[in-house]
């Protein structure tokens, strides 16, 4: 093979040489376009192309990053262009397949992902349905490690998956019982199953990811050019210990938007030993049995009816000044707030997004926005009316839905899928049936519709968890 046209030695050099792809498609630049297209029949295998005739090397399956000489691992992503035409990501970042078998003996300093993955290059496409591969457009291309905060998020995320690994759990691993690094579904079925230490049970084949809405992040700041780039050598060793080093050096002014506010400033802001989660309800304890004037009184909020009003105190507490909790951002948490009655009952179920009737008949349940989300963790504030009618901060509590009951809801998806396809919007699992979740309308009035497959239109309706099922989450 002919002189390298980058050093593969130097992460920089190698993410100037992909800047070069900015803007255009495979099929203009001077590669053997017929050996390309014998490659690349369809679509799915754009990565493989990028890898083998630009960056001319052959695709593997090693352990390693991609280019492992610098330390490199690259990744192609797609996003999308919304109505606004701003960019945000398809879907999840993907990375490797977990080994059950191997993981779960690591730590987290010699573990898959973190051999593979500590240092990246993201390469975003504009996903186009028409295109070929050989004519889809990189959109952005940038260097990326994990800022020290995250990754300190991330190594905790790590080890919560291994543990449910070690205690033969790897069946009931769930993308909510993590922040940001998630470990999701794999395999070209539900059937693809792989073994897994401590237990007889097949567990779904999974592998780590990003979610999309961190994605977004990387995605917003590279556009702003407002990612931080600076040595983070010091705060790595805080992570990982004195022998870790930032994978990626390099000096350069941060002008952080203000849209998002972090929770965690610094590193030095966590105790030893001390989770994110812990974290956030350490700073929401000292208020516990404040009502909600006296929070508004606290941090100097006018009093508000809103329905942000909730949000913004816990913005407040959290001593969060921009418009959006970094961090829930990132790790797609839905902050919630639950209102007690004083005899402890909750009068309100918890409603999701309408059902996009047009859509979820061609979905599976694994790829719906429910599952989703139910998939995700949420952030309970809780508040208590008190003898004087007022609400008083009670508790919070991160939470994420159990898979037996996750399990549960997909009946309840599946009926409804079925229904439609139907064209049966009369006969909806209602509240009465007792079950975890149900249907009912979420419309501004009865003139507020959706349409449907069949092209008609039908009321607006959206899947609710029931009160009592929030009750006992909560207690």
């Amino acid at each position: 093979m002919s002189e390298l046209p980058y050093d593969k030695t130097d992460p920089y050099s190698i993410e100037a040489y992909a800047l070069r792809l900015l803007n255009i498609r495979l099929r203009d630049i001077d590669i053997d376009h017929e050996k390309l297209l014998k490659v690349i029949k369809g679509k799915g295998s754009l990565g493989q192309a990028i890898e083998e005739f630009y960056f001319l090397y052959k695709p593997n399956s090693t352990a390693g990053p991609d280019f492992p000489e610098a330390g490199l691992e690259l990744k192609t992503t797609p996003v999308i262009s919304d109505k606004a035409k701003f960019l945000k990501a398809k879907e999840r970042l993907v990375f490797n397949i977990i080994n059950y078998e191997e993981e779960y003996d690591k730590e987290f300093v010699e573990s898959s992902f973190w051999e593979k993955n500590r240092l990246l290059l993201l390469m975003f496409y504009l996903h186009e349905k028409s295109e070929l591969d050989v004519d889809l457009v990189f959109k952005l291309i940038r260097l990326f490690r994990f800022p020290a905060v995250d990754l300190k998020i991330i190594k905790d995320d790590w080890e919560k998956i291994r543990s449910k690994i070690r205690d033969g759990l790897a069946h009931e691993l769930s993308e909510g019982d993590t922040f940001y690094l998630g470990a999701c579904t794999k395999g070209a079925n539900k059937e693809t199953v792989r073994v897994q230490p401590n237990s007889d049970i097949l567990a779904k084949q999974r592998a780590y990811s990003l979610k999309a809405k961190y994605l977004n992040i990387i995605i917003q700041k590279t556009l702003a050019n407002d990612f931080e780039l600076f040595d983070q050598t010091e705060d790595y060793k805080k992570v990982l210990g004195a022998g870790e080093r930032d994978p990626l050096v390099k000096h350069s002014k941060l002008d952080p938007s203000g849209i998002l506010s972090p929770i965690i400033k610094t590193i030095d802001e966590f105790q030893p030993g001390e989770t994110i989660e812990q974290l956030v309800i350490k700073r929401f304890e000292p208020f516990y049995g404040y009502s909600e004037s006296q929070l508004n009184h606290k941090f100097g909020l006018k009093r508000s009816i809103g329905k942000s009003k909730y949000y913004d105190l816990s913005k407040a507490i959290l001593n969060v000044d921009g418009d959006v909790i970094e961090e829930f951002e990132k790790a797609d948490i839905q902050l919630k707030t639950i209102r007690v009655e004083k005899s402890g009952n909750i009068k309100e179920s918890m409603s999701f997004p309408q059902i996009k009737y047009k859509e979820i008949v061609d979905e599976n349940w694994e790829d719906s926005e429910l599952y989703d989300i139910l998939s995700n963790k949420f952030f309970f504030v809780v508040f208590k009316r008190g003898d004087d009618n007022e609400f008083y901060l009670n508790k919070v509590k991160f939470w994420n839905m159990p898979w037996n009951d996750i399990i549960s809801m997909s009946v309840i998806w599946e009926d409804t899928k079925s229904k439609i396809l139907s064209n049966d919007f009369e006969h909806f699992i209602k509240i009465s049936a007792g079950l975890i979740g149900h249907i009912r309308p979420k419309a501004i009035n009865a003139s507020d519709l959706m349409e449907t497959h069949l092209g008609t239109f039908e009321k607006k309706k959206s899947f609710w968890i029931g009160s009592h099922y929030i009750k006992k989450a909560i207690e």
